[in-house]
């Protein structure tokens, strides 16, 4: 089935590859050839002495080896050629696959993980592509041609030949197995390599601050460990292989060397016929230990293909409903409809959760860690589909909207803002396509980000760094805000937008996010209750159930668990 899903990547390329395979048949012939060569050589230079065939074989070999040159030339320029078009469109598939997953699949798996199989999987069967075929075509067909030599040059002998190099080969099969199933170990090891790595590339910080170090290194190295040991099990069983041909292969030719010297002595055939016959047996010898070599790229691929496609099988959870159209501009109301929604199965995060939100509405959502906050806003993104219940925007059921057309009109400011490792005028164009540079700076006055942006070294042409790191807390919340109000959506989540700012850029990042409100519907998730003072309506949830709400001042009057939050951050 893997080898089957490849050669449909490989059909797209077929007249190339069809070349290639011409290629290697010439190369092929070139080589058969050259036993010829040698015979006369022996036969009508050295023993019968004609200046004749002298003349001539000193034209033909280099002839030979130029037409061996340009074969072996198209042979590797095309299977590279092939090679790399394949990898480029797996790769994009892979990436293409990924972007397109849910977002419970990112719940479920390493991201590290997964850049295991777009980088070092892919590297494996890259280079499986590019050796293997020229391998088993090229040196197939120079076995068949040789065989079709020995026979010519001394049927008896070929015989003979053709019983030792067999058993010789056996062994493969069995070895084949073991190396697939310690190729796969490796490869799920260096995954868990990766994962370590990122974890530990960006949790440098607080690794430093706990002063933990050597508990890193030795957690990394347990890994490493891990990886080592799976390789030296595949190597143990590649580094038998070979030996074990050459010598199998090293008893038949004694043999041959042997029994076919005694005829030479006694003139039963021409010294030669027998070293052109003896050239002939080691030029098959080679290819199949080109055979058990590739052995081991070849399993390390199917391991590594394996695991490409069953990334490439994964379906996202979330996805357009057959016959869903786009949503209209939002005009009236967002509803939850007595909805039901659970991570794990038997552990309800919002039992039978209902609310209303009316266009132009400021919601707050407030209660303790767990309490389903950001459950809300997830479920309206449709990052996932409740068990029960329905959430309708305009009166429609968001699971008959497209996804695209739902997501374009909320904006979304969150705390742990995602900034990518690019300049600040291309962050924040991310809230429009094909923004200007004018419209860009409109958006950056409007979050108070225009000036602190000048003073960057390049301005709105600044590469932010990974995650935005070469920038402040709230420098980032300032960018996220530009690019929302770049986007202009009548719907907004703004989730622990203010949380861990000192108090002069929350100031900056709070007036921001007061215009960025203007004439939207905004749901708003916050701990800190000073954030949400001016909303409309303030929901208080524990355990997904709504307890509370009212209006800030309401809801301290009533001493309930609002009122008891808000004690303790005025402590």
């Amino acid at each position: 089935m893997i080898y089957k899903r490849l050669m449909g990547y490989v059909d797209e390329h077929i007249s190339r590859f069809s070349l290639a395979l011409l290629c290697m048949i010439v190369f092929s012939a070139v080589t058969g050839a050259s036993m010829w060569i040698i015979k006369m050589v022996i036969d009508k230079i050295f023993i019968a002495r004609d200046i004749q065939m002298l003349y001539l074989i000193i034209v033909l070999i280099p002839s030979m080896y130029l037409l061996k040159g340009v074969a072996a030339y198209g042979q590797n320029y095309l299977m590279f050629y092939i090679s790399q078009n394949v990898i480029l469109k797996i790769r994009g598939q892979l990436f293409g696959k990924l972007i397109s997953l849910s977002h419970d699949f990112y719940v479920r798996n390493s991201s590290a993980k997964m850049m295991a199989r777009v980088t070092n999987d892919v590297t494996l069967l890259q280079a499986a592509l590019f050796q293997v075929p020229a391998t088993i075509f090229r040196d197939g067909f120079t076995i068949i041609i040789m065989i079709g030599v020995v026979f010519f040059l001394n049927w008896k002998f070929a015989l003979i030949t053709l019983l030792v190099f067999p058993i010789a080969a056996l062994h493969l099969i069995s070895f084949a197995k073991k190396m697939r199933s310690a190729s796969r170990q490796g490869q799920h090891q260096i995954s868990e390599i990766y994962a370590v790595l990122q974890e530990a590339m960006t949790g440098i910080s607080v690794i430093k601050s706990f002063v933990q170090e050597q508990k890193e290194i030795e957690r990394f190295k347990a890994e490493n460990d891990k990886y080592y040991h799976a390789m030296q099990k595949f190597i143990r069983v590649d580094a038998r292989s070979s030996p074990i041909m050459e010598f199998m292969g090293a008893l038949g030719v004694s043999f041959i060397v042997w029994y076919g010297g005694r005829d030479v002595i006694n003139n039963v055939w021409t010294a030669g016929s027998f070293f052109a016959f003896m050239t002939a047996v080691f030029s098959i010898y080679q290819p199949l230990k080109n055979f058990a070599a590739t052995n081991s790229i070849l399993q390390q691929a199917m391991s590594g293909a394996e695991r490409i496609f069953s990334l490439l099988d994964e379906k996202p959870t979330i996805v357009n409903s057959p016959g869903a159209h786009a949503l209209p501009p939002f005009k009236q109301k967002i509803s939850f409809s007595n909805v039901s929604f659970s991570y794990q199965e038997g552990r309800a995060v919002l039992p039978n959760f209902s609310l209303s939100i009316n266009s132009g509405e400021a919601i707050a959502l407030v209660g303790p860690s767990g309490s389903g906050k950001t459950s809300v806003a997830n479920l309206l993104l449709r990052f996932y589909d409740p068990q029960a219940g329905a959430i309708t925007v305009d009166g429609r059921d968001i699971k008959k909207i497209t996804l695209g057309s739902l997501r374009n009109q909320i904006g979304v400011v969150t705390q742990d803002v995602m900034l990518f490792n690019e300049t600040v005028a291309y962050n924040i164009s991310y809230g429009g396509r094909n923004a200007g540079i004018e419209a860009i700076k409109a958006a950056a006055k409007a979050a108070n980000a225009h000036e602190f942006v000048l003073r960057l070294p390049h301005g709105y042409d600044t590469i932010v760094g990974e995650r935005g790191v070469r920038l402040s807390g709230g420098e980032r919340q300032r960018l996220a805000i530009a690019r929302a109000i770049l986007k202009n959506p009548p719907i907004l989540i703004l989730d622990e937008a203010t949380s861990a700012l000192d108090a002069e850029s929350e100031k900056l990042v709070q007036e921001a996010i007061e215009r960025l409100m203007i004439e939207r519907t905004t749901l708003i998730i916050a701990h800190r209750l000073a954030t949400i003072r001016r909303a409309d309506r303030i929901i208080v949830l524990d355990k997904g159930i709504i307890v509370e709400e009212g209006t800030h001042d309401q809801l301290v009057k009533n001493e309930g668990i609002y009122s008891h939050l808000h004690n303790l951050q005025i402590l």
